[in-house]
């Protein structure tokens, strides 16, 4: 007669077999793992090197003033007629726009809803700008943020939208704005994630986005960027500790390639250049712009200071200028 296996000597066996199979399917190191490392052979006593990122320098040389106001953004314009320029105000008054050819001639203003417009780009018949609100003096709360689409030939507001992700009252402000114009697709810096995204201006959907750089030398201050075949310029720089003003600052741009948002370049400004807040590419050529109105500097030097313009606070201020990579 066979011999019956009692009920629980049937269960052990089975338990006893399924931890054999689990036993079997444990992870094993990394054959020929050195004593002290983890899974993968790494230890803090011998960490990967960094990856190198090149840095270059740049200088600038002024071109000519923008209109009176503080120019805080610059795109190149689609047609190549010359440069949109966006002005900031902090007194809640309408925001100016203009079309301005290679030599500084105004050929178009607008006026927008903005409220101190941090970010602009030009792309499929709009202007795209967003803005900063909680600048403003005595700004309304919450603040007027939110990317606003004007109609180029109209004039006309088409929409305004909030940066997605956030409070459907406020979604944050940005400080750039950058079009693609193969694929039609928009670029905004969110500053309130400290990122880079993309979105679908139509159905207002983020298709893609990474984070902001982390490299110390050039987050003190990251602001406007642009599109450059696959790769994005982002406006960046340092303060130095201690210091109040321009001859402490070091601004610079930080490339991105689009594809796996690393950063795959660096500049740095040689001392004495102009304090860039936004910056423009045309025909391989870089471009910039400074509001003269950087926070916390002071307004109280009269040689930077331009009659009828608003205070400035730069030796650049109110200026469009050619940045040159040496």
């Amino acid at each position: 007669m066979e011999k019956l296996i009692g009920k629980r000597a049937f269960l052990a066996a089975g338990l006893g077999l399924g931890a054999s199979a689990a036993m079997a399917q444990i992870e094993q190191p990394l054959p020929g793992r050195k004593p002290g490392t983890d899974m993968l052979n790494r230890s803090l006593a011998s960490p990967p090197p960094k990856k190198k990122i090149p840095n270059r320098m740049a200088k600038t040389t002024k071109m000519w003033l923008t209109p009176s106001g503080y120019p805080n953004c610059i795109a190149t314009d689609p047609d190549g007629k010359g440069f949109w320029v966006a002005e900031q105000r902090h007194d809640g008054r309408p925001e100016a726009v203009w079309l301005l050819d290679f030599n500084g001639k105004v050929l178009k203003t607008l006026h927008q809803g903005t409220r101190d417009c941090t970010g602009m780009t030009v792309g499929g018949g709009y202007i795209w700008s967003a803005c900063e609100g909680a600048a403003q003096i005595n700004h309304p709360n919450p603040p007027i943020d939110g990317v606003f689409q004007v109609d180029i030939n109209t004039g006309k507001e088409v929409s305004r939208r909030q940066i997605p992700f956030g409070p459907p009252e406020d979604g944050g402000s940005s400080h750039g704005m950058a079009f693609d114009h193969t694929t039609g697709k928009l670029w905004i810096a969110a500053d309130r994630m400290g990122c880079l995204m993309r979105i679908d201006p139509k159905s207002w959907q983020v298709e893609y986005m990474f984070r902001e750089t982390r490299i110390p030398e050039f987050t003190t201050r990251l602001h406007g960027i642009e599109y450059d075949d696959g790769f994005l310029w982002q406006v960046g720089g340092i303060q130095k500790e201690g210091s109040l003003g321009y001859e402490g600052y070091t601004p610079g741009l930080v490339k991105y390639d689009t594809r796996s948002g690393e950063v795959v370049e660096t500049v740095t400004f040689l001392p004495g250049q102009g304090d860039i807040h936004d910056v423009a590419v045309h025909k391989g050529q870089l471009y910039g712009v400074d509001a003269g109105e950087h926070p916390s500097w002071s307004i109280d030097k009269p040689e930077w200071q331009h009659a009828g313009y608003p205070p400035m606070n730069s030796p650049s201020g109110g200026t469009v200028f050619k940045i040159d990579l040496v």
